[in-house]
């Protein structure tokens, strides 16, 4: 096996077309990351067309986009994730070097240096408007196997974790085959895993037992369609669009704090979608799957002085679900974006003719106001919609302006059940405000209504059935170099494989959640309102003045942040310090 060919002579064309296959040297890495960082370097991000009557004085650097260079280059030039065409007429006055792509050229192409190619990818992380090389050799070795494998079979036993740690399962794992194939562009998936899952005692019992079985089969490389199948008996939960797997999975253990509520699907959905370069897809799904409610368990955790929060009942019944989904994403790095769009919206029908709302699930009288829905019978039929939107600007070298809009909701038909309602309140929407704490008998963060006491005994459930929130930060870049910076920005003091360097981070956010008054879509009376400030007509948003607002600041380091936040809009509450594990959004 040939990790890295040797560059060649200008003078042997068909050597110059020669891809070189294995993981990049770390010496090329380090090399092409120092060229794009330096101050005299051109750099672009994606798409770069030099016309026969350009010029570029310097060396020229272009990242994740393809290059098409018909006119003049004095310096090195760098294609980096990208393909590089050089046409007749073109000259470079030094050398061509081009990682995660192909070089297509005349047959003596007009090149002073030498010309290197390898297909596998650049990998870097970003720290403000540079790059910092992934020389790692976990990342050498995966992409040694990818390049290896492309058009084999494998087939693996995986022992594995799954989504995360929580009150409900404690650590589910995974345990089954996995088998993958691939011939040219098509790709087959299928996996059969088992689910035992830790809970408060390692107990061979159904409330432990679950499965998995996948079954996919994709056409297409950078776009195509895939096809597949799912059956499943797993735990979901509930306000996903919330916090990361990560956060949630720690706090819990860490400090007994799940920030999410759980029920069990079991059943079959078939799907299909279409995709387009990173990020863009259109998807829609169906399928059938009884829902099932789940208690808290005792689970082990470190701080097991701290009584885990209850998990809200939620509704049962078996339900028939219609999704239709779609995501478009422009962003530069979908962990680091320093520009671009990214929108991913969601609708789903869901209908059922025995539907068993919670409240009738638990001993005793339950309060209406914090029951999942008020149906008169075990039909229910409903539509609920779920929309983020971002925006990433660069305003300068070392500054951004990202703004973030999310609205959901109930879209038509009965009240939402309570798998589907929504609030805005904690850490990732409002971390001004404590996670779902109860301000006032008619909150508007979680829709509760009554006392804070009987809220807590219910395990504090999301209960709005729309909800809107808006964000804003305004991010600048700060480097902190105690050993110096003497290779023009590629070597770093590091914690880990994140950088010290970092970015602080001034933001804004404010949302509100409500009710919807199904039988009107008019406007309320002042009489109205003062009866049920919660509840608002079909076509109506509440005025802003009555949404929540808080401020806050903090220190971003990538892989972490550390942030406090205050309200604004409520008097009397105290300021929140938190930790976050990655960007804001």
């Amino acid at each position: 096996m040939v990790l890295a060919a040797l560059a060649v002579p200008q003078r042997d064309a068909l050597a110059q077309r020669e891809r070189r296959v294995g993981s990049v040297p770390r010496e090329v890495a380090l090399e092409v990351t120092h060229l794009f960082n330096a101050s005299t370097t051109r750099r672009v991000r994606g798409d770069f067309t030099l016309a026969a009557t350009d010029t570029v004085r310097g060396d020229l650097a272009i990242l994740n986009g393809n290059a098409r260079l018909s006119g003049v280059v004095y310096g090195d030039v760098v294609v980096l994730n990208g393909d590089a065409f050089l046409a007749d007429g073109a000259r470079l006055g030094k050398g061509l070097t081009v990682l995660g792509g192909t070089f297509e050229s005349p047959e003596r192409p007009n090149v002073a240096g030498e010309i290197r190619v390898w297909s596998s990818r650049y990998r870097y992380q970003e720290s403000g408007d540079t790059l910092v090389a992934d020389t790692d050799f976990l990342t050498r070795f995966s992409e040694w196997v990818r390049d290896e494998d492309e058009g084999s079979t494998q087939s693996q036993l995986f022992v594995t974790t799954a989504h995360t740690y929580n009150r409900v399962e404690g650590l589910p794992i995974f345990i089954g085959p996995r088998f993958r194939t691939r011939h040219g562009d098509t790709r087959v998936r299928a996996e059969v895993f088992g689910i035992f899952r830790t809970g408060d005692q390692l107990v061979w019992k159904d409330e432990n037992l679950g499965h998995r079985v996948l079954f996919e089969v994709r056409q297409g490389n950078t776009r195509g369609i895939a096809v597949g199948g799912r059956l499943f008996d797993e735990v979901d939960a509930m306000e996903r669009w919330q916090l990361t797997d990560a956060e949630v999975g720690l706090a819990t253990f860490l400090f007994s704090r799940d920030y999410r509520d759980y029920w069990e699907r079991h059943g079959a959905q078939g799907y299909v979608s279409i995709f387009a370069g990173r990020g863009h897809e259109l998807r829609a799904s169906v399928g059938e799957e009884r829902w099932n409610a789940r208690r808290s368990r005792d689970v082990f955790r470190l701080n097991d002085e701290v009584a885990l929060r209850p998990n809200p009942q939620g509704d049962e019944g078996v339900m028939r679900l219609l999704t239709l989904s779609g995501t478009f994403d422009t962003r530069t790095n979908p962990k680091n974006p320093l520009s671009g769009w990214y929108l991913r919206g969601e609708y789903e029908r869901g209908t059922s003719t025995d539907f068993l709302p919670g409240n009738a699930l638990t001993a005793g009288a339950r309060p209406l106001a914090a029951t999942a829905s008020s149906v008169a019978d075990t039909r229910l039929a409903y539509g609920r919609a779920l929309l983020d939107l971002r925006r990433y600007n660069r305003l300068g070298p070392n500054a951004q302006l990202n703004l973030r809009a999310v609205f959901g909701g109930w879209m038509n038909g009965d009240p939402l059940p309570v798998q589907r309602r929504l609030s805005v309140s904690g850490i990732d929407a409002l971390p001004g405000f404590d996670f779902r704490r109860s301000l006032g008998t008619n909150d508007v963060g979680t829709c509760a209504t009554g006392d804070e006491a009987g809220y807590a005994a219910l395990g504090r459930p999301a209960q709005c059935e729309r909800m809107a929130l808006l964000q804003v930060e305004w991010k600048g870049d700060f480097r902190f170099e105690p050993f110096g910076d003497d290779d023009g920005g590629d070597r770093r003091w590091q914690f880990g494989r994140g950088g010290a360097d970092g970015t602080w981070v001034v933001f804004a956010n404010s949302g509100r959640g409500w009710l919807v008054n199904h039988g009107t879509s008019g406007v309320r009376t002042a009489a109205d309102l003062a009866a049920d400030p919660l509840r608002f007509g079909r076509n109506r948003v509440p005025d802003i003045g009555t949404w929540r607002t808080d401020l806050g600041g903090g220190f971003d380091f990538g892989d972490f942040g550390v942030y406090i936040a205050q309200a604004v809009s409520q008097s009397g509450v105290s300021p929140n310090v938190y930790v976050r594990l990655g960007r804001r959004f």
